[in-house]
C-alpha cells in the first residue's frame, strides 16, 4: 500500500460462488470453471491490500473462472493481515474536500484510524516476509497440479509487484518450467522503473489509469514503450483515461464511468488469458 488511493474504493454486492480450502499450506479461495467445461489451466489471483476477505476480489475471481474456463486460486499470502472494508469509509472522510470546520475535525481521528489499520498490513506483508510465501506456493503448484497445465497470474496493487517478479522468470520450478506462463496486472504498486520493465520476459498485460497516484503517467508511458518495443504480441500496456488506482477491483458500482472502467479492465484480462491459454496448447 503506497498511497491513500490504495485504500479508497467501494464495496461491491454479490454472493461469491467459490469456496475456501487449504492449498499448499495456505487458506485459498477457489473458483472453478462452469460445470461441464474443460479446465484450460490455472490463474493465481494476487489481490490488493484488502486481501482474501474483500468480496470484490472473490467476485472478480469468479468472473475469471467463468469467462476463461480456468480454475482460479486466491491464496491468503497475507496470513490475515489485510485491510478491512471499513477502510473505505475511513478514507472517504480523509479525502473529502473540506466544507465546514467539522469536516476538518473528523479528518484527525480518521487519519489515526488509517495508520492503525495500515501499519500491521505494511509490517506483516513487507517483501522479505511475503516473497518466500509467494514463491513457495508457485513452486508447490508447479510440482503438483500445474505440472502439465498452463498457469497465469493476476495481480492488483500489492499483488501486481509479484506478477512483475514472476514474469521476469528469474526462478525456475524443480521440473525446469517457469513458475508461471503469463501474467496480467491492473494498477500495480511498488514497481521500480525502468528496471522492473526491462526484466520482463514472459507475456504480460498491464492495465492502469492515467490518474494513478501510485504508478504515475510518465512511468506508465515508459513502461508501455519498453514492453511494447520488445514484442507487441507478448506485451501490452493499456492506459485508461481518467481512471484512478484501484479501479479494476474497487470502483463504485453506482457510477457509470467506474463501472465501465472496471469492465474494460476485466475484458482486457479475460481476452489476454484466453489468448495465452490457447497458445499454450501448441
Amino acid at each position: 500500500m503506497s498511497c491513500p488511493q490504495c485504500a479508497v474504493g467501494a464495496l461491491h454486492t454479490g454472493t461469491p460462488e467459490g469456496r475456501i480450502e487449504t492449498v499448499h499450506g495456505l487458506p485459498t479461495y477457489i473458483a472453478d470453471p462452469p460445470a461441464g467445461q474443460e479446465q484450460k489451466g490455472i490463474i493465481v489471483f494476487l489481490p490488493d491490500a484488502f486481501g482474501l476477505e474483500l468480496v470484490n476480489n472473490k467476485l472478480l475471481a469468479d468472473k475469471y473462472a467463468r469467462r476463461t474456463n480456468a480454475r482460479v486460486y486466491m491464496p491468503d499470502f497475507m496470513n490475515g493481515h489485510y485491510l478491512g472494508a471499513h477502510m473505505f469509509d475511513v478514507m472517504d472522510v480523509i479525502t473529502k474536500k473540506n466544507g465546514t470546520w467539522m469536516d476538518t475535525f473528523w479528518k484527525v481521528p480518521a487519519v489515526f484510524q488509517a495508520i492503525y489499520n495500515a501499519a500491521p498490513f505494511l509490517f506483516f506483508n513487507r517483501e522479505s516476509v511475503s516473497k518466500p510465501k509467494v514463491l513457495k506456493f508457485f513452486h508447490d503448484m508447479r510440482a503438483n497440479e500445474a505440472a502439465s497445465q498452463a498457469v497465469g497470474a493476476a495481480g492488483f496493487c500489492w499483488g501486481g509487484k509479484w506478477v512483475f517478479m514472476l514474469c521476469a522468470d528469474t526462478e525456475k520450478a524443480a521440473n525446469g518450467k517457469s513458475l508461471i506462463d503469463f501474467g496480467y496486472t491492473a494498477h500495480p504498486s511498488d514497481i521500480v522503473m525502468p528496471q522492473d520493465a526491462e526484466a520482463i520476459k514472459l507475456p504480460l498485460s498491464v492495465c492502469c489509469g492515467d490518474n494513478d497516484m501510485v504508478f504515475g503517467i510518465e512511468q506508465l508511458k515508459q513502461l508501455k514503450e519498453i514492453l511494447e518495443a520488445k514484442d507487441k504480441d507478448k506485451f501490452e500496456v493499456v492506459i485508461v483515461p481518467g481512471a484512478t488506482h484501484g479501479f479494476a477491483v474497487r470502483g463504485s458500482p453506482f457510477e457509470k464511468t467506474p463501472i465501465e472502467n472496471g469492465r474494460q479492465a476485466e475484458q482486457q484480462a479475460v481476452d489476454f488469458y484466453n489468448k495465452w491459454f490457447e497458445k499454450s496448447k501448441t
